[in-house]
């Protein structure tokens, strides 16, 4: 039985972003809080949750070829949201995460009510001379993500920039504004990252995002690096890592990390942002 419609429903109650889990032999949960809550009345069978993802999958690109075992995708809906589709494959039957955002990007006024906060994050993009990197860190990569697209958007209706993004799947879709946006979905417009940010490269930027949940970039390092030496703020959604481990990362370029920049949710259901200044730039400024 396909439970897409139901899941629909569910989603559609609520403008929160929504986690998900459909597992055979269980029920439908969310994932809130720490707390999972039952969605279903009944526990789903192996062919529910296949006929379910085959029903999610329709809506996501057709140049992407058959399942597989494995995969990731998104596509949105509108009035309920956008949504993010992980599945593995256990003991032959498929187990789905999926993630609901809100199909319109929130305000950053909305999402992150320190003042102080944006005006620093602003200050990133307004002050902005020369190149750089700006690493996000977020324990909900969901969460972090949101946040840095209402960013995007702020920029874009502020400012004249060139923004470009790259991620796998896309989790929002920016809106031209004074700024002009390209977004490449790795596995669709481009077979992978490192194809995408040579793209990049060529194109000169004025902002990279790159969504890097799903690879490292260690071996990246050094073409991330020329992109910010050409000029570009290259800015990195780097979830669950911490400082020391980036800066190994980054190994001999190491200098180009202009901020880091941690996004927490907060009790009220906003965004507690912090922006740190590495001593790595201010050196490099001197």
């Amino acid at each position: 039985m396909n439970y897409m419609p139901q899941v629909m429903s569910y989603l559609g109650s609520t403008e929160d972003i929504t986690e998900l889990y459909i597992t055979p032999k269980a029920y439908i949960t969310e994932k809130r809080d720490g707390k999972l809550i039952r969605v279903s009345d009944t526990p789903l069978t192996p062919e529910d949750v296949r006929d379910t993802l085959v029903a999610l999958r329709s809506h996501a690109s057709s140049v992407m070829g058959p399942l597989g075992k494995e995969g990731v995708f998104s596509f949105g809906v509108q009035n309920i949201g956008r949504f993010r589709v992980n599945y593995i494959t256990q003991r032959g039957s498929y187990v789905i995460h999926l993630t609901k955002t809100p199909f319109k990007i929130p305000e950053l006024d909305q999402i992150c009510t320190d003042k102080e906060a944006i005006k620093q994050l602003d200050e990133l993009f307004r002050l902005h001379k020369g190149g750089g990197i700006v690493v996000f860190f977020g324990k909900t990569h969901i969460r972090a993500s949101t946040l840095i697209y209402s960013l995007l958007q702020h920029v874009c209706n502020s400012y004249n920039k060139v923004i470009f993004i790259i991620e796998k799947p896309l989790s929002f879709l920016l809106k031209h504004g004074l700024s002009l946006v390209i977004q490449m979905e790795v596995g669709v417009d481009v077979n992978n990252f490192e194809d995408g940010i040579n793209d990049a490269l060529h194109m000169s930027p004025d902002i990279l995002y790159l969504g890097y949940r799903e690879v490292g970039f260690r071996q990246q390092a050094d073409i991330i690096a020329g992109i910010a030496d050409a000029g570009t703020l290259v800015l990195i959604n780097y979830p669950n890592a911490e400082e020391d481990i980036v800066l190994r990362h980054f190994g001999d370029y190491v200098h180009h990390v202009k901020a880091f920049v941690s996004i927490e949710p907060s009790e009220a259901g906003t965004m507690n942002v912090t922006i740190k200044n590495t001593k790595y730039m201010e050196r490099g400024n001197r």
